[in-house]
């Protein structure tokens, strides 16, 4: 007699760092461009201003191949994240994987659609909730699509909430750049070419990626470096009056999960001393790994195949993931932080990833935790 298929564990999520029983994994087919538009390059402002050449798509718009090669590897170093997961007895989730390359379009804009690499970015779990965010991106607007399988299994089988942020139109103008203006920088090398319509009246909008939070227990620090920001801190304050979420001055451009990771309560890794005192008071006095320097030989050199363009900041191996309180999943090619973290008594699970600055993403932007054991504590008071 047929046995019934297991039911669907309850989505849990509060905290980056208490034990991980089931997560969902990103994918990687059909990445083999990527669509540098106006979104695409503030976004990525700080990494591909200086560097990005022309390359043109039939559409017209900026198109940057990427080798075949490269997205093989890439395949190769996830498939290795996915055995080390369910080695360490995780439960692997996947999004659906796009059949072709998709060409997006919109009343104001076109681009060609980024597959559910990233996954990290467009959604957070905040316990039993799952928030859509809005995407900066134009390439991803439809990239949760993909996700929709897993997000309808927790939602219909395992009585989870579900909320969407309102979806931007990202036309021209929707976007912020004082955080780079404040500084001082020209952001004509993004915007001077912008082909997106306008919608009058409209002006900034809201746009939030999910890695711009860290989430510990019943807090959660929201990174806000612009106005677009702003107005989904509001978004998140108003519909989940649970928790409490604490602004993070301009920590970074927009995500912040290679900048700071809480690896259990009163223990954090950090990128340099400079960024505590964007930290809320209560997590000042935390012990602090800092993140050791790295040699730029660890980064693969793409020269030979005809282009550079490192979109990924060059700390970006610090975007870890715990698997629990003390197990932590580190890139392989990172040898001076495995080092330290071992020294600090953590077991770490090295698995490689060559081309993180190419696909902009880390362990923990590859993944998105759904059941944790941990609860809505309170480690800040």
């Amino acid at each position: 007699m047929p046995q019934p298929a297991p039911a669907s564990p309850a989505l849990n999520s509060f905290d980056e760092f208490t034990r991980l029983d089931e997560v969902v994994l990103g994918r990687a087919e059909h990445y083999d461009a990527h669509h540098t538009d106006t979104s695409w390059r503030l976004f990525f402002y700080d990494n591909v201003a200086p560097v990005l050449g022309r390359h043109t798509s039939p559409s017209g718009e900026e198109l940057l191949p990427i080798p075949a090669q490269l997205v093989d590897e890439l395949n190769e170093d996830i498939a290795g994240l996915a055995d080390a997961l369910t080695g360490c007895g995780v439960n692997v989730l996947r999004p659906a994987a796009p059949s072709k390359d998709i060409d997006i379009r919109s009343p104001y804009w076109d681009a060609r659609a980024t597959p559910p690499l990233n996954v990290r970015d467009q959604t957070i779990i905040l316990g039993n909730t799952i928030v859509e965010t809005a995407p900066h991106v134009r390439a991803r607007a439809f990239e949760n699509d993909l996700l929709k399988p897993v997000f309808y299994r927790y939602y219909k089988d395992g009585g989870a909430n579900w909320l969407s942020m309102p979806r931007p139109a990202l036309a021209c103008g929707s976007l912020d750049t004082s955080y780079f203006t404040r500084q001082g920088l020209d952001v004509a090398r993004a915007t001077d070419n912008e082909r997106a319509g306008t919608i009058e009246g409209l002006g900034l909008e809201m746009v939030f990626d999910g890695a711009q939070c860290m989430r510990l227990g019943r807090d959660v620090l929201v990174n806000v470096a612009n106005h677009n920001h702003e107005l989904a801190l509001r978004w998140l304050r108003d519909n989940l009056r649970d928790l409490r979420f604490h602004r993070l001055n301009a920590m970074a451009d927009n995500h912040i999960d290679s900048v700071l990771v809480p690896l259990r309560p009163g223990l954090m890794l950090l990128r340099s001393p400079e960024y505590l005192k964007f930290l809320p008071a209560a997590m000042q006095s935390w012990d602090v790994i800092y993140a050791p320097e790295t040699d730029d030989s660890n980064f693969p050199d793409y020269s030979d195949l005809g282009f550079v363009i490192p979109i990924g900041s060059r700390y970006m191996d610090i975007n870890i993931l715990s698997v629990d309180e003390n197990t932590v999943v580190v890139n392989s090619l990172y040898p001076e932080l495995i080092k330290v973290l071992e020294a600090r008594g953590f077991t770490v699970v090295p698995v490689r990833h060559r081309h993180r600055r190419l696909f902009g993403g880390g362990y923990h932007c590859f993944t998105l935790d759904t059941v944790r054991r941990g609860g809505p504590e309170d480690y800040l008071s």
